[in-house]
């Protein structure tokens, strides 16, 4: 059964938060990958990249970033085909499988998962502004503010706005992060010494794989919020595998090598100390710019999805709900709240892997949708002991934690859906015997 929406047409200026995007506003494949690449490519790449070339044998290494990515780009595969076929965004394709009200579950984690992720990031870029530049006047707090409401200036214009950023964006930090690595790795070296080194101090493969895997499957998700646009499921494929190719394994692999070369984990400050400071800002700029308004996007939409049952349903256009995130994100920034925030927001960030494991259980193997439904208790019920067993996962280090949470709460929301028609297969057949 599908959502049934008679009061609000499709209206661009919403965003199409409530509807299936139409056929005529579906985008081409170099459009959509364009786009999608501007998810994963992140500062927060090169990090992971780093932290897990600087722990592993180089071979392992790649190892565990291809391994990881593999597992990414299947969330964003089947979630993408999903969002296609049905045109929707990833909260209110969760409604298929959680009900209206427990679809809320899915919008208030990525809500304020978006608003951590873009206040961090302001106040990372803000402090970067203030070393690289001593004279700059304007305090960090209001710099970081500022920020933020510079990449709500394309996130607020909706597909659009994102494809003019990501258009300029993701070549621009592409290039200029080839040239970052191969300027530092062959001034350090070469790559003979990547490829032979041997840590110091070394993790687990499966931790790392986990590490690779739980950074980015929030990612992996939301990118349902893009993929909706696409005209067919095969573009889905290619625009995914290309766009998490060069966007979350290039740039891991390019945080890596650098890693390795310098023992400087974090790619811009290797490249401040290898004397890019300038390339250093301006990749910055592109890498920041081409995520956050993205993740400002997805709280928009996720925020329509809670008004949805509200008297503001078809009033607050999405201008007006990305104004709200960014303008929350900047009080964040400002203020350092975020800091406080951030254990609370990595333990929900064990309860958002089985979500995605939930919808694509329901979109590829149950096929009932319960948008109509205000509850479905077997979502819920799949989703708590996929969370669980993802915590335990990680606490034992046990396989890829995210993996685990995502494979279990689909595993189980079958098993419980599966039950509960049994039971009422079973009722009818008493009640047409009783008769």
């Amino acid at each position: 059964m599908k959502e049934k929406v008679e009061s609000i047409p499709q209206d661009p200026a919403f965003e199409y938060a409530f509807e299936k995007v139409p056929e005529d506003k579906r985008k081409n494949l170099l459009s959509l990958t364009v786009v999608l690449a501007g998810f994963p490519i992140a500062l927060s790449n090169f990090i992971i990249g780093g932290i897990v070339a600087s722990q592993l044998p180089f071979a392992k290494a790649m190892l565990a970033l291809v391994v990881g990515n593999l597992v990414l780009m299947a969330v964003v595969i089947f979630m993408g085909m999903l969002a296609s076929k049905e045109g929707l965004s990833s909260t209110f394709l969760s409604r298929n499988a959680f009900g209206k009200i427990g679809s809320y579950i899915f919008s208030v984690l990525l809500f304020l998962s978006a608003l951590t992720w873009i206040s961090m990031n302001g106040d990372i870029f803000s402090r970067l502004v203030s070393s690289l530049f001593s004279w700059w006047p304007i305090p960090i707090p209001l710099t970081a503010a500022i920020v933020v409401f510079l990449w709500l200036l394309s996130a607020m214009r909706g597909y659009k706005g994102l494809a003019l950023m990501s258009n300029i964006g993701v070549p621009a930090a592409i290039l200029l992060s080839i040239f970052g690595v191969v300027f530092v790795a062959s001034s350090e070296g070469g790559l003979s010494s990547v490829v032979n080194y041997v840590p110091e101090n070394s993790m687990t493969f499966t931790a790392a794989t986990a590490a690779i895997v739980g950074g980015w499957i929030y990612g992996a998700t939301i990118t349902a919020d893009v993929t909706r646009f696409a005209k067919r499921k095969t573009h889905v494929v290619i625009a995914g595998i290309i766009a998490f190719s060069i966007g979350c394994l290039g740039f891991q692999i390019a945080g890596a090598v650098v890693a390795i070369s310098t023992g400087e984990t974090d790619f811009i400050q290797a490249m401040i100390q290898s004397g890019l400071g300038f390339i250093a800002f301006i990749t910055a700029v592109f890498c920041l710019w081409t995520t956050e308004d993205k993740e400002i996007y997805t709280g928009s939409l996720a925020l329509q999805n809670i008004i949805k049952e509200t008297k503001l349903h078809g009033k607050v256009k999405h201008k007006h709900t990305a104004t709200i995130v960014a303008t929350a994100a900047a009080v964040f920034a400002a203020g350092g709240i975020f800091a406080y925030i951030m254990p609370i927001i990595q333990f929900l960030s064990i309860l958002i892997p089985p979500i995605p494991g939930i919808i694509i259980a329901e979109g590829f193997f149950i096929k009932k949708s319960k948008s109509e439904s205000w509850i479905n208790k077997s979502a819920l019920f799949a989703w708590i002991i996929g969370g669980i067993l993802s915590y335990i996962s990680l606490k034992t280090n046990f396989f890829i934690s995210p993996l685990v949470g995502l494979l279990s709460a689909g595993m189980f929301y079958i098993l419980f859906e599966k039950m509960k028609n049994y039971k009422a297969g079973s009722e009818i057949k008493v009640q047409d015997k009783a008769s």
